[in-house]
């Protein structure tokens, strides 16, 4: 295969990754061994060059030693485990106990069954490396003068791919165009020689490659990822589906006209930038790419900006008065999985109820994004939206307090005349509306810059939206001057809905994530194709997110903007769920809306 590496090596026991024997043996005594031994030793060897449970890039070689508690069989007849002393070497005796009898037929990894290799249905991922568990391979004993040798044919091949970027992964869903199958248990053939080579069974299906409970956090250089599947034909090639946490995912495909996998080869695929919504048909190439590791160095700092309006929660914790309570502990995972999938720098809060704003209880926001793994950050809830201390439509927001660090903070309320006060909810609408605010600076640059989230009046109140629109803008030209400011929330307002004009209004001060990277080709197609967030006045519209949302523009009411010297990099929401009355269901009738910005 020239647009492959192999992998060659000889070896008395080959019981590594892709191994060819390019050197003959010495001939056995006999063509097959036919008398009934009590027990063998094998002596195993791994030649230079030869790969088996994990993988290094080393001056052109992959470099492998045997590992403790590797064990291998002889027709069913598992050996002993290598022992802690033998960790390293590239041979080492296996002593395998029981009536044995040709042919002798060996496994590795080792097992009870006599011809019968299984692979798992899922993955799991390996730094620089693949899953033990699908690095199977086989052969057939014999015996020279003394000694028992084998030489090991491996089963699976191996595809390497590499991805970069700043997306968090969560797993690979790997599948065979041509209906080839990638695990299961494969039967291997046998005649009076041992194993023939050619295998039938498996079973049909996914093949999940899975990055475990943290995900796989890409970088701006590239992260391999090295995944072993049978070596065969594959007819139609192979389509792997790479999942982000929020269930966004990119397409690649690989040999679309189809291909072998040997099982000597791995096959380097070119490396590719992630993102979501992106078919990619990546090519073989002959070479491993550069894996040197670190972050990548920004041309300007930034920092990942989201938004997320959490009423449906509601102020009882439930998600409507008349929700039942039977689902309330997975759609309030499910909400503190969004928050934590924003993988934000700061995150405003809208519609928060009062038991939210607690630190304890049932219903705290901070205590059920910190139980979903939302950790690392310092918590501003405590901004009444009047001046008697209510709650009602209240703001919040939450920091990660190793990036940034608040100087200052406090909320003004906005005014139906167009003004705004920060000292009283007088003039303010009914539920009152204000913006919530906070004054940062980002730690490694230094940059400094106001962070603002709001939530302006809904669809039955256009008068009052255009004219609060026009009150956040005064009021941000005002706090902030010349410093960058970001504004953050649900403005009930989008092009095409009752409140456009209120959306416009916003925009002769601030520019809009989405317009902006739209109009500059920087919106993936993934996000502009579900361009709404859910609202609406049913409930049955508030949790489907492919029903309601698609395509209506007029129901993107969230919106991330910005103003001063700073620039809009990325655009995407999130779009966790939870099974309620076996339907999916979000925990808000409102999606996370997630920007990463650069301070100029």
């Amino acid at each position: 295969m020239s647009n492959c590496k192999k992998i060659t090596g000889i070896l008395i026991l080959l019981a590594g990754w892709f191994i060819a024997s390019c050197t003959a043996l010495p001939a056995p005594e006999t063509p097959a061994d036919s008398n009934k031994v009590d027990g063998i030793i094998l002596r195993a060897s791994l030649a230079e060059g030869v790969t088996k449970t994990t993988l290094s890039f080393e001056d052109d070689v992959y470099k492998i030693l045997w590992q403790t508690g590797d064990r291998v069989s002889i027709n069913g007849n598992l050996s002993e485990a290598v022992a802690a002393s033998d960790n390293g070497k590239k041979a080492v005796d296996f002593t395998v106990n029981g009536s044995l009898s040709a042919p002798y037929k060996v496994l590795y990894p080792g097992t009870n069954s006599a011809n019968v290799i299984a692979l798992p249905d899922e993955q799991n991922y390996v730094v620089n490396s693949f899953d033990p568990s699908a690095a199977a391979s086989f052969g057939n004993a014999r015996k020279i003068g003394n000694d028992y040798v084998a030489s090991l044919t491996h089963f699976c091949g191996v595809i390497r791919f590499a991805l970069k970027g700043s997306a968090i992964l969560d797993r690979i869903e790997l599948n065979a165009l041509g209906g080839e199958k990638l695990y299961g248990n494969f039967t291997l053939a046998t005649n009076s020689e041992g194993f023939t080579g050619s295998f039938s069974g498996g079973t049909a299906g996914t093949l999940t490659y899975s990055f475990g409970q943290s995900g796989l956090e890409l970088r701006g250089t590239d992260t391999p990822i090295y995944i072993a599947i049978p070596a065969q034909a594959y007819s139609a090639g192979i389509e792997a589906l790479v999942y982000q946490e929020d269930g966004a995912f990119m397409r690649l495909k690989f040999w679309g006209s189809g291909s072998t996998l040997g099982a000597d080869d791995i096959v380097v695929f070119e490396s590719k930038t992630y993102a979501a919504g992106r078919t990619e048909n990546i090519l073989a190439i002959n070479t491993l790419t550069a894996e040197a590791g670190g972050d990548p160095t920004p041309s300007a700092a930034g920092i990942t900006v989201a938004t997320y309006n959490v009423l449906r929660l509601g102020e009882d914790g439930n998600r409507t008065q008349a929700a039942q309570d039977s689902d309330n502990a997975d759609m309030q995972t499910a909400l503190g999985t969004a928050i934590k999938n924003t993988r934000a720098d700061i995150i405003g809060f809208q519609e928060i109820g009062p038991k939210m704003y607690s630190t304890s209880g049932a219903y705290s926001l901070q205590n059920i994004a910190t139980a979903a793994g939302a950790t690392g950050y310092t918590w501003k809830l405590n901004f009444p939206s009047s001046s008697s201390g209510s709650y009602h439509y209240a703001n919040g927001f939450a920091y990660n307090g190793s990036v940034l660090t608040l100087s200052d903070s406090g909320r003004c309320w906005l005014n139906t005349n167009g003004s705004y006060s920060t000292s009283s909810s007088s003039g303010s609408s009914s539920p009152d509306r204000l913006i919530v605010w906070g004054y940062f600076t980002h730690k490694v640059s230094g940059k400094k810059f106001y962070f603002f989230t709001t939530q302006l009046p809904t669809s039955d109140e256009t008068a009052n939206n255009l004219a609060e629109a026009g009150a956040v803008n005064a009021f941000a030209a005002s706090k902030a001057g010349s410093t960058p400011v970001i504004l953050a929330g649900d403005m009930n307002a989008a092009p095409g809905h009752a409140c456009e004009s209120g959306y416009n209004k916003l925009k002769e001060y601030w520019t809009d994530a989405y317009e902006y990277l739209d109009a500059n080709g920087g919106l993936l197609d993934f996000y502009r194709t579900y361009s709404g967030t859910q609202s609406g006045s049913g409930e049955s519209y508030y949790y489907d997110i492919l029903r309601f949302c698609k395509n209506h523009p007029e129901r993107r009411l969230d919106h991330i903007m910005v103003h001063g010297a700073c620039t809009v990099q990325s655009y995407r929401t999130v779009r966790n769920v939870y099974t309620y009355n076996d339907d999916p269901w979000a925990p808000s009738d409102h999606l996370p809306v997630v920007s990463y910005i650069t301070l100029d």
